[in-house]
Order: structure tokens, then sequence, then C-alpha cells
């Protein structure tokens, strides 16, 4: 079986608001220090984590977005506590771990949604999507890349929008609608060959090969 796209724009831009600790007065110059060194903490352990996620570092990276999980519970971070759990999530994934993957995206879904970052929330059905497909519930991973196309769309992101595009036809194909499947797959190469990206558009030319065969 192909392995599904996992989107993980949503690391490589993220932007990270400060933490404000709610106050009832103006905060005096040691809580405005505290909230500096807590802002600073987080900006710090998400870099490490965020570079050991690319780095393919997964175990570590685990470690390190709990860490920031922590924090972000400890505050209320709604977007925050979102980002890590998707970062958690697509760590177990690559660990072929897609059931304790897509508990993580379980999560973090209804956080980011609350949180009003679109960027994630499509992020999140991607991978929920990715998750189900590994586990072969082929109907589930279908109505969540359908789920994740449009939000996408709105956001703006190309590349992923191509990568689930291209998700939606591996599911088409797996399940026999070869036709179908090549429709995405013409659509999902047409987008990575406008965003000049070699490396997708090569792997959805051998996904699109192996419809031949």
């Amino acid at each position: 079986m192909m392995k599904p796209f996992i989107s993980r724009l949503f690391i490589l831009t993220l932007c990270l608001t400060p933490v404000t600790l709610i106050t009832t007065s103006q905060p005096s110059w040691g809580e405005s220090e505290r909230n500096e060194s807590i802002e600073t903490t987080i900006q710090q352990l998400t870099e490490v984590a965020k570079t050991q996620t690319e780095q393919g570092r997964s175990q570590q990276a685990i470690d390190s977005w709990e860490q920031v999980l922590d924090i972000a519970q400890q505050h209320n971070k709604k977007n925050l506590q979102a980002f890590a759990l998707v970062g958690l999530g697509l760590n177990y994934h690559e660990l072929q771990q897609p059931a304790t993957a897509l508990e993580y995206y379980q999560q973090a879904l209804p956080m980011a949604k609350q949180s009003g970052d679109r960027r994630v929330v499509g992020a999140t059905l991607n991978n929920m999507g990715a998750s189900y497909q590994s586990l072969g519930q082929y109907q589930e991973a279908l109505t969540y890349y359908q789920r994740a196309l449009p939000i996408i769309q709105q956001v703006d992101k190309p590349t992923d929008m191509a990568k689930t595009l291209n998700n939606i036809g591996e599911i088409h194909g797996i399940t026999g609608k070869r036709a179908t499947a090549l429709q995405y797959y013409q659509e999902a190469l047409h987008i990575a060959q406008k965003v000049g990206d070699p490396l997708l558009e090569q792997e959805i030319r051998n996904n699109i090969a192996q419809m031949g065969n």
C-alpha cells in the first residue's frame, strides 16, 4: 500500500503568540519577568521539537512535544496545545503507530477549532485521514481527507492541497475506482507543477504510474 502524505506545513510555519497570564491588575515587574521567561521557554522547546521532527528523530521529538504540551496545558493555551498534540501525532505516525497518532489528532481537533487556526484544523484532518488509511479504514480516511480539502484551500496552502488531493486519489485507487483516482492525481500533479515542488511532483507521478500496473 502506498504511504499517505502527512501534513507537516503547520510545523514549518509555526508562529506562536506570546503566553499571556491572566491577572486582575497590572502585572508587577516580577510577574512580567516570569511571563517573558515562560514565553522564552516555550519558543526554545518548540524550536527543539520542530527540529527533531524535521530530522526524523521521532522519539526525542515526542519528549520535547510533551514538554510543550505540559506548559500549554498549565497556561490554558489551546492553540499551542493543538500544535503540540499534532506534533505528537505526527511523530507517532512516523514510528508506525497510527492508532496512537490518531488519538492525539482526535484531542487536537476540537482545540484547533476553538483557537480558530484553520491551518492546524486542515493539517489535523488530513493527518487523521492518513492514520485511518494506515489502519485500513478507507472510508473513514476518505471522509477526513474530504473534510480537510476545503479548509486547506481556504488557507491557500497549495502544497498541502496537492498532498490531500493525492491522498484522496490513493483511497479511490485502493478501493478500485481507478478513473476517479486518476482525476485526483492529475489535479494534485498540476498544483505540484505550478508551485515548483519537484519531489512532490515525482511522488505523484509514481502514484499515477502505479495505476497502470
